[in-house]
């Protein structure tokens, strides 16, 4: 996506009553299909269109911090809320973790807004850039003609796997569908319209695929790198263990916006309708639907990240020198 480029999914009106901020962050709540990156520009554009209609000064001094202070609590408010919305997603935190300080870094007379709407729209090009950079790194890493299997459908993955078509690789990609709302399905369709030989598969399939494939690599993005592990779309743990065991390298691609020192509770028990994978379940019958699975750290081969590839050591002395922001805390604790 190019610079400034998340401007255009912006809404048309600003969003300023509470009522309005609840309806936003639903919808964004309903977004079942796309991922982590894609929900934290749709934050974003949310923040600058509530920002857009928001004044930080007051005439005098004290009702100046009056207004930062509302600011920074409907801030906060907006925080949590979209936290809970998704709390898988890490670039969610990194996002408001991005955005809060700047009401303290803010000097007096200049307009806390705009310097709130500008780190919103740095944050967002910081990611695209990592996923140049993750793009170049795993092109480095990888044969010109491996058979890359894959596991839903991030956009870091999308923007290396089409980097190395670009680049000429004679690359062969393996999507599963990614059930249940089948996202798979959309990647394998982009990379075979791009010219990449690409095949898709039901989510069980791919591990007889994988294990007989000849110089196969797995490769799968992150909605948040933690100490306890990978959390991805369910079904990446079993197909990591399976690569483990078969002594297939495994490559997550994730930039440090998806880096978050621990995992919310919330982030993989949420649980989404039933309905996905079965319309109409008999009396008694528990259909357990969730998204997200954890893969410990030791099933990795490497995260390749925009400074490049770091082991489970190097990612786990990294993640400990972090911690949430906190004025994220309680956000955090929701979830």
């Amino acid at each position: 996506m190019p610079k400034n480029s998340y401007h255009r999914h912006r809404k048309r009106s600003t969003r300023n009553t509470p009522a309005d901020l609840a309806a936003a962050v639903e919808e964004i709540r309903g977004d079942n299909v796309s991922g982590a990156q894609a929900i934290t520009r749709r934050a974003a554009a949310l923040v600058e269109d509530w920002l857009a209609g928001v004044s930080s000064e007051a005439g005098d001094a004290e009702g100046a911090r009056r207004a930062r202070r509302d600011i920074e609590d409907r801030l906060r408010e907006l925080a949590a809320a979209l936290i809970d919305a998704h709390p898988a997603m890490a670039p969610l935190y990194n996002l408001f973790a991005s955005l809060l300080p700047c009401l303290d870094e803010t000097p007096p007379g200049e307009d806390a807004c705009a310097r709130l709407t500008r780190t919103a729209a740095a944050f967002l090009e910081g990611m695209e850039e990592h996923n140049q950079a993750i793009a170049c790194h795993f092109s480095e890493v990888i044969d010109k003609d491996a058979a890359i299997f894959t596991h839903s459908a991030g956009s870091t993955v999308r923007a290396a796997l089409l980097c190395c078509g670009q680049a000429g690789r004679a690359i062969t990609v393996h999507c599963t569908e990614s059930r249940p709302v089948c996202e798979g399905t959309v990647l394998a369709q982009d990379l075979a319209r791009a010219g990449i030989a690409t095949t898709l598969t039901t989510d069980s399939l791919a591990f007889s695929l994988l294990r007989h494939a000849r110089d196969p690599v797995l490769a799968a993005g992150a909605d948040a790198i933690t100490a306890e592990g990978v959390i991805n779309k369910a079904g990446t743990l079993g197909l990591a263990t399976a690569a483990r065991s078969w002594g297939i390298p495994f490559y997550v691609l994730a930039g440090s916006e998806k880096f978050l020192p621990a995992a919310s509770p919330g982030a993989l028990q949420q649980e989404r309708p039933a309905t996905e994978i079965l319309a109409r379940a008999a009396a008694g019958l528990r259909v357990v639907n969730r998204y997200f699975d954890l893969t410990p750290l030791d099933c990795v081969t490497g995260i390749v990240t925009e400074r490049g590839i770091l082991t489970a050591r190097e990612a786990t002395s990294e993640l400990a020198g972090m911690e949430i922001h906190s004025r994220l805390t309680d956000a955090a604790r929701r979830v």
